[in-house]
């Protein structure tokens, strides 16, 4: 009887009718479209009221249902459209490029996103006076979820705006990350806004749609409370994260020396706590250690004086005979008694920013000048071996944090511990670095690894492998935050998972096509949408 309330009403063409207009007596659809733009919004970081999430699509589906599929689409693209410039307005903030070409590149991305919404609504409209609303219904929950996952795919990905973001602020729902990391958590979200929108669009099956919504959003909460008080934190571990607070403004045009300096007296203050590893941010210095002998010299005689390792971004440059030197956005870390710091090179550059993609299938594109950094992509994740108390640990420098398989390849390689260095100063106070520590908690949670985050101008802060923060310092402080992170060794199934997510999510959308065609072969029917 799946999703068929018609097959035992009798005038089940009048019922749908009056479902309609009970929708648009509310609310009408271009309205209800917009609506749903602006509690998504509101659902998502710095202003994080999370349980609009649960909500926040409703008057999207019943929208959608109570439209043409051209109206659809169309008001579908515009509401996507506002949806995405409000959570990744930010981009055009950008401070490393031309504003025009800064607000160019972010509504370039908006416009590409808003798709998203645009094809969702026009197949919802489609299935619904088709198939009826249980299997517009399921369309929408597997086709935006693999939106999700395929945007968050490849040289190209994306996956900033996702839905799990949400639930940062709801550490209890959060927890399922460790088990279908991020992607299950925007799927739980989707599946309770289908489940409120069908009890609020078929009231002959509203208590049994209620009743699964309830049970579909109480599970996984009593699953992730009882997660948060039993899980076992390893064997504590005194770290630091350094954020020296260099405005952009100045980073490129300071003294190189003055920067270093400042980062150095910073972890100096370290010595009067336990600390055994410090980090710094991404680029903290913005200059090629390798070849800049004076400062990884000094580098070198604090750890070894001071007993405390220290890990820290900069920008590197490796020798190629045909092609010359190669420029690499990189980390270097500095261990006591060795003679040569360890090196890491970011293996998925954010496209457009610090490299063209495509250039593995057409290497004239690296040609192309847009303002970008045009770095080479590293080739391999690295594990840092154990020197004294410091476990083996991993970095993830600025985005690379967004993707499930870079951690899963760190923790997999033996990884105890996690790092992310960022330098997310370059979009000012605005709403990015606040998405950007949420997304590096539900990190923390699927790879179930502590996470040092370090940020030039904030946010920095210690992570427990639960998402909790053990520390932090607020954007635009200069200073340190130190305290204790527990070495994990064990290995969830979200790390297992990692590399399956798109096939799996495509399989997915594929059953609920097959099963709707199925459906129309055999003549059934279901509460239509007139």
């Amino acid at each position: 009887m799946d999703g068929d309330c018609g097959s035992y009403l009798p005038r089940r063409r009048r019922r749908a009718r009056s479902c309609r207009g009970r929708i648009l007596r509310h609310v009408s659809p271009p309205v209800g479209f917009l609506l749903s733009a602006f509690l998504g919004i509101l659902s998502f970081p710095p202003v994080g009221i999370w349980p609009l999430a649960y909500a926040a699509l409703v008057p999207f589906l019943t929208s959608a249902v109570s439209s043409t599929p051209r109206r659809a689409l169309l008001w579908g693209y515009v509401s996507g459209f506002v949806f995405f410039a409000g959570i990744l307005y930010w981009i055009g903030l950008n401070s490393g490029t031309a504003p025009t070409l800064a607000w160019t590149s972010a509504a370039a991305m908006v416009a590409i996103l808003a798709t998203i919404w645009a094809i969702t609504a026009w197949a919802v409209s489609c299935t619904a006076k088709k198939s009826g609303l249980y299997w517009a219904a399921a369309l929408f929950v597997a086709l935006t979820i693999f939106f999700e996952v395929f945007w968050g795919t490849g040289e190209m990905g994306f996956p900033w705006a996702i839905w799990a973001v949400t639930q940062t602020g709801f550490l209890p729902a959060a927890q399922m990350a460790e088990i279908g990391d991020v992607y299950l958590i925007s799927l739980w979200v989707l599946i309770i806004n289908a489940l409120l929108f069908l009890a609020w669009c078929v009231p002959q099956r509203r208590k049994r749609s209620l009743t699964t919504c309830a049970l579909v959003f109480l599970v996984p909460v009593l699953f992730g409370a009882i997660r948060l008080y039993t899980f076992s934190m390893g064997p504590s571990v005194p770290v630091a994260a350094v954020q020296g607070n260099t405005p952009m403004e100045e980073k490129w045009q300071k003294s190189v020396e003055e920067i270093f300096d400042n980062y150095l007296a910073l972890t100096e203050s370290l010595t009067k706590t336990e600390t055994v590893l410090a980090v710094w941010p991404e680029t903290a210095t913005p200059m090629p250690l390798r070849y800049r002998a004076w400062a990884s010299r000094r580098l070198q005689m604090f750890a070894d004086s001071s007993g405390i390792s220290l890990f820290t971004g900069a920008t590197d440059y490796k020798e190629n005979g045909s092609t010359g030197m190669l420029p690499y956005n990189a980390a270097f870390l500095y261990q006591p008694g060795k003679r040569e710091p360890f090196s890491y090179a970011k293996i998925h550059l954010v496209p457009f920013g610090e490299r063209i993609p495509g250039q593995k299938f057409i290497p004239a594109l690296g040609k192309i000048r847009l303002g970008q950094a045009e770095f080479r992509p590293g080739e391999t994740p690295v594990v840092f071996p154990t020197v004294g108390r410091v476990p083996p640990f991993g970095c993830m420098i600025c985005f690379e944090v967004l993707f499930p398989e870079i951690a899963a390849d760190l923790v997999k390689g033996g990884a105890y511990l996690l790092a992310n260095i960022t330098e997310d100063g370059w979009y000012g106070n605005s709403s990015g670095p606040y998405q950007h520590l949420a997304l590096t908690r539900l990190r923390a949670i699927a790879a179930r690894r502590g996470i040092i985050r370090a940020a030039n101008t904030g946010i920095s802060a210690l992570i427990l492998p639960t998402g909790e923060l053990k520390a932090t310092l607020a954007y635009n402080q200069n200073g340190t935050v130190h305290g204790l992170l527990p070495a994990q060794t064990n290995i969830s199934l979200a790390v297992r998972l990692a590399r399956i997510w798109l096939p799996f999510y495509a399989l997915l959308l594929m059953v609920v096509l097959a099963g709707m065609w199925n459906r129309g072969r055999r003549g059934r029917t279901a509460p239509k949408a007139a």
